[in-house]
C-alpha cells in the first residue's frame, strides 16, 4: 500500500508541475493553427541524406578556379625572378661595381666597429671595469691574447681502462666512481647534496641503462590504425611524386614532394590528406574518397600561397627591376640608382667617422686628475 500511495504521488506531481513545464511555448506573432503547424514541423527527429556530388562537385570548381589563379600569379613571379630581376643585377653590376663593393666594404667595417662597442658596453655593464676606457683596454687585451683551447685534463690509466673494458666486467666500486664523476660534470649534482634514497635509485637506473641488460632493443610494437593511415597516404603521394617519375622542370612537384618527406617526418596525418587532396584536384581524379573537408583545406591553403604570393608582386612592382627586361631606355633608372647609393655611402661613412671617433675617445690615454689639497687637521681649529 506505502509503494502504491507513493506512485500515486509522484504521478500526481508530474501531472501538476513537470509536465506544464514540457508544453511548447507560444512564439509571438503565431496564432494557435499555426502553433501546431509549427510544433509538427519540430516534432520530426529523422535524419536527412544529402548527395555530396553537387557539393562536392562545386568545391572542385572553386579550387581549380583558385588553382587558375596561382598559377598565374606564379607565372608573373617567375617572369619577373628570371627575366626583370636577373637583368637588373646583371646591369646593377657593370654600371655601379665599383660603388657597390664601397657600400659592401663599409656595412663590413660598420657592423666590426659596432659588434666591439657592444662587447666594451657588455664589460661595463657586467664586468668589473670601472669605465669605459678601462673595458676597452680589457676588451683589446683579451683581442690581442686569446686564451688558449680548453683542454680536458689528461685522465689515469684507471680510468682509461674503465671506458675500454665493459660495464659489466667492472666491480661496483668502479661503477660507483664512475656514476659520481657523471652526475657531477653532466648533470651538475653532488653526491653528497642528495640523500640516500635519491642515490640509490639515480646509481641503479644508471647502472640498468649501463648494462648489456638496460641496451637490449625495445621490441616492437604493432602499428597503430593512424600509422597505417598514415604509411598508406605516403605510399600513394611518392607513387604521384617520385623524382623518378615527374618531369625535372616541375618545380611545383618538387615542392609537394619536400612537403610531403615533412608531413611524414612528422608523423602529420592531416597535411599528408591535405596534399592528397590536392594532387587529386590537379590530376582531376577527385571522387566519393576526397572529403569536403579536405577540399575545403585545400581551398584555404590556395587562397593563403595566392594572397602571399600577390604582396610579394605588389613589392616587387614597386621595385626598380619590375619589367626592366622590356625597357629600351635605363637612364631614368640609372640618375635615380646614382643619387640613391650617393646618399647611401654618405650616410654610411657619417656612422662610420662617429664609431671611429668613440673608440679612439676610449684609446686615447687618461689624464691624470689634479690631487686635491688635503687640509692638515690643525686647520679645523684656527
Amino acid at each position: 500500500m506505502k509503494n502504491i500511495a507513493g506512485q500515486n504521488a509522484r504521478v500526481i506531481f508530474i501531472e501538476q508541475f513537470i509536465l506544464p513545464l514540457m508544453k511548447p511555448m507560444k512564439r509571438k506573432g503565431l496564432t494557435s493553427g499555426s502553433q501546431g503547424k509549427e510544433s509538427k514541423r519540430f516534432a520530426s527527429r529523422e535524419l536527412v541524406l544529402l548527395d555530396q556530388a553537387a557539393l562536392r562537385k562545386k568545391a572542385a570548381s572553386e579550387c581549380s578556379r583558385q588553382m587558375a589563379r596561382l598559377e598565374k600569379a606564379k607565372g608573373e613571379w617567375k617572369r619577373y625572378e628570371t627575366e626583370d630581376k636577373a637583368h637588373f643585377d646583371q646591369w646593377m653590376a657593370a654600371t655601379f661595381g665599383p660603388v657597390l663593393s664601397r657600400l659592401r666594404e663599409l656595412k663590413s667595417v660598420i657592423a666590426e666597429k659596432e659588434m666591439l662597442i657592444e662587447e666594451v658596453e657588455m664589460e661595463v655593464y657586467f664586468g668589473m671595469a670601472r669605465s669605459e676606457r678601462a673595458a676597452y683596454a680589457d676588451v683589446r687585451n683579451r683581442r690581442d691574447n686569446p686564451p688558449p683551447p680548453y683542454e680536458p685534463p689528461p685522465r689515469g690509466n684507471a680510468a682509461k681502462e674503465a671506458d675500454a673494458a665493459d660495464f659489466d666486467d667492472i666491480s661496483e666500486l668502479e661503477q660507483e666512481i664512475l656514476f659520481q664523476n657523471f652526475i657531477e660534470a653532466a648533470m651538475g649534482m653532488f653526491p653528497d647534496c642528495m640523500t640516500k634514497a635519491e642515490y640509490e635509485k639515480m646509481f641503479a637506473e644508471f647502472k640498468a641503462k649501463m648494462s648489456d641488460k638496460g641496451r637490449e632493443a625495445p621490441q616492437s610494437e604493432p602499428p597503430t590504425p593512424e600509422q597505417g593511415r598514415l604509411k598508406e597516404i605516403y605510399r600513394q603521394l611518392v607513387r604521384r611524386l617520385h623524382p623518378d617519375t615527374r618531369d625535372e622542370n616541375a618545380a611545383d612537384v618538387s615542392a609537394l614532394w619536400h612537403e610531403v618527406q615533412d608531413a611524414y617526418s612528422t608523423g602529420n596525418i592531416e597535411r599528408l590528406e591535405t596534399l592528397l587532396a590536392l594532387t587529386d584536384l590537379q590530376a582531376n581524379t577527385t571522387g566519393e574518397h576526397t572529403s569536403m573537408s579536405q577540399m575545403k583545406s585545400v581551398l584555404t591553403e590556395l587562397r593563403r600561397s595566392f594572397n602571399a604570393l600577390q604582396r610579394n608582386l605588389r613589392q616587387a612592382k614597386n621595385g626598380l627591376a619590375w619589367n626592366f627586361s622590356r625597357m629600351e631606355d635605363h637612364s631614368k633608372i640609372q640618375q635615380r640608382m646614382r643619387q640613391d647609393l650617393s646618399r647611401d655611402i654618405a650616410l654610411y661613412e657619417e656612422r662610420l667617422g662617429l664609431l671611429e671617433a668613440k673608440i679612439a675617445s676610449w684609446a686615447m690615454p687618461s689624464k691624470g686628475r689634479k690631487k686635491r689639497a688635503i687640509r692638515h687637521q690643525s686647520e679645523f681649529f684656527l
